[in-house]
């Protein structure tokens, strides 16, 4: 099973269109708030700057697209 993390903040349209996506797949994610210590460290870590950050497996998306998300699960 792929491990999916999603990098998001609570006001973000975009984090919230990715969860949905996710949902509607019924696929496991763990989300991370980049407004808490070890949600702005990991998202540091990823040299991220915006959110949402979707890492599937070893790949990192900057930013929601269901193109790359599918092409990312492959």
């Amino acid at each position: 099973m792929i491990k999916i993390v999603i990098y998001t903040s609570k006001s973000c349209a975009h984090c919230q269109a990715a969860k949905q996506f996710f949902d509607s797949k019924k696929m496991t994610y763990r989300l991370c708030d980049v407004g808490t210590p070890r949600g702005r460290k990991e998202h540091a870590a990823l040299g991220a700057r915006g959110v949402p950050v979707i890492k599937i497996g070893d790949k990192v998306l900057h930013g929601f697209s269901v193109k790359a998300v599918e092409q990312a699960l492959k």
